[in-house]
């Protein structure tokens, strides 16, 4: 995007000065964002009155801030940016307790980030693609009553619609997957699949961007964009908009019939089966990513595709409804071939920690690789749409 990338440095803001800046401004804007929101994205849960923002000094104004939105408020927050794989460390390299609620335990090793300060100049990109990741770091974990914190009971959103509520990383799954396009009696056998919250976080996130951009907080409009962005990429996963690729509507209302009436062995089982085809698909998509860049191969096919821009105009301008009738969609009319490919090409038993086996079939594997880098197409596209609308 060469709006983007030509846009000259933002000055590193922190939070508190944003907030105390434009409290009385942010009062009424998120007013008026949870009142829409209640209506249309999260109407199986409302926010309290009691959460609404009304300002506060500095020590107070982040956690009340935070808590209006409904996230997580111990989520650091802290002042990074992520480094590219192979790149040199730009800075001193960041404590994983400032990037993320669990540290290290929650980051894996899996990315590294180098601190920067309040003042001084970064960026756009760098600010937009590391604000990407960081709805997992914290912000959506632990919101439900039954997830043993005290957020939860406050919040609003009630008992945990699906996904291990004891489980800290699973605790954000409502937030993170969009079922939008089952059948309507599995929605009605299955009520509790549409009790998922990622339009929200969107549009809250996409409003508080534009409000940042408008009052001149360049950092915090790219910074919120991001995070915005990030429930964009996680749809564009068929996992995260199909409840079970390759099962059809009489099996899934079977299963459910049958976990109804104690025999829960089929659920747990087709529970099973596809989180590991969830988990293993984005650990060997981001295994592959990674050493493309530290050999420094960016024409490798799964980065080149992403980069296309033929397909930007024909999926129209991102609008409210772009989410469930575009990017949803595409995801879940895929979600059946990438799901058999990872079955023919045995994945799940011929790649472990970041490295193929000997007994991956490779043929399988070859045609799983052209899939992902065709829907990369999109997904590129998708993004690019999304942060046009934010930049607008």
């Amino acid at each position: 995007m060469p709006e983007l990338v030509s846009s000259p440095k933002v000055q590193v803001e922190s939070l508190e000065n944003f907030l105390l800046k434009e409290k009385d401004g942010l009062a009424s804007l998120m007013d008026k964002m949870e009142n829409e929101a209640n209506s249309t994205y999260s109407k199986n849960a409302p926010r309290p009155e009691i959460l609404a923002f009304k300002g506060g000094d500095r020590k107070s104004i982040r956690d009340r801030f935070l808590r209006a939105l409904r996230v997580n408020t111990g989520t650091p927050l802290g002042y990074y940016l992520q480094n590219l794989p192979g790149q040199p460390l730009p800075g001193k390299k960041t404590d994983p307790n400032t990037v993320s609620l669990y540290g290290e335990k929650d980051l894996k090793q899996d990315y590294e980030f180098y601190d920067i300060r309040i003042g001084d100049l970064v960026s756009p990109i760098d600010v937009l693609a590391t604000a990407g990741d960081e709805p997992d770091f914290g912000l959506d974990l632990n919101l439900f009553l039954d997830n043993g914190e005290e957020l939860g009971k406050d919040y609003g959103f009630g008992i945990q619609s699906f996904g291990d509520s004891k489980v800290y990383y699973a605790t954000q799954v409502p937030f993170h997957i969009g079922y939008y396009h089952e059948s309507p009696i599995i929605f009605l056998a299955a009520d509790f699949l549409t009790h998922t919250y990622p339009r929200y976080r969107v549009f809250q996130f996409q409003t508080l961007s534009r409000y940042a951009f408008q009052t001149g907080h360049k950092y915090w409009g790219y910074r919120f964009l991001g995070w915005g962005m990030h429930y964009i990429g996680d749809l564009t996963q068929p996992y995260h908009a199909r409840v079970l690729p390759n099962y059809g509507t009489l099996s899934m209302l079977w299963i459910n019939i049958k976990a109804i009436f104690g025999f829960e062995n089929a659920k747990n089982d087709a529970i099973d089966r596809i989180s590991n085809r969830h988990q293993t698909i984005e650990k060997y998509h981001f295994s592959v990513l990674k050493n493309a860049y530290a050999k420094k191969d960016l024409t490798h096919p799964f980065i080149r595709s992403v980069k296309l821009t033929d397909r930007d105009e024909g999926f129209g301008k991102y609008n409210d409804s772009y989410i469930v009738d575009v990017v949803t969609k595409e995801s879940w009319d895929i979600s059946d071939r990438i799901d058999t490919l990872i079955d023919d090409s045995n994945l799940l038993n011929g790649f472990a920690e970041g490295k193929l086996l000997p007994n991956i079939d490779q043929p399988s594997l070859t045609e799983l690789d052209s899939t992902i880098t065709e829907h990369m197409k999109s997904v590129g596209a998708h993004l690019r749409n999304y942060v046009r609308a934010g930049l607008l």
